[in-house]
């Protein structure tokens, strides 16, 4: 299979801070995302779903080199988007989906072809 997308026990760990007193902070981690491995292969289309705070947004910017991984290994279209982000956004783009913007009577690639027919 020609993988353009490959993740590898992917992870991303927050660090949350929250104020307990005048001067005490505590401190916590917070996973939002625990070693995801999935391969998407050149040409193939799929949905990326799940419930709120599932990881799917922090998923999609750690593809995109928004967000840099905790650990594990991704590549898309063999570029690893947390070094090389400019370079990887000349080859591929990114739309998030709110529901404002998504018609529960419409597959989901006639919603997208309706939107960019009225950005274009």
């Amino acid at each position: 299979m020609d993988a353009f997308i490959e993740l590898d026990r992917v992870e991303k760990v927050f660090d949350v801070r929250k104020k307990t007193g005048f001067l005490k902070r505590e401190r916590r981690q917070v996973r939002a995302v625990d070693g995801i491995s999935f391969t998407v292969a050149r040409g193939e289309m799929v949905g990326y779903i799940g419930p709120n705070g599932a990881g799917k947004s922090t998923t999609i910017k750690m593809l995109t080199g928004i967000l840099t991984p905790s650990g594990g290994r991704l590549r898309v279209a063999g570029i690893d988007p947390s070094r090389e982000r400019t370079r990887l956004a000349h080859r591929i783009g990114v739309v998030f989906g709110q529901r404002t913007t998504l018609w529960w009577d419409l597959p989901l690639i006639d919603s997208y072809k309706l939107m960019h027919r009225m950005y274009r």
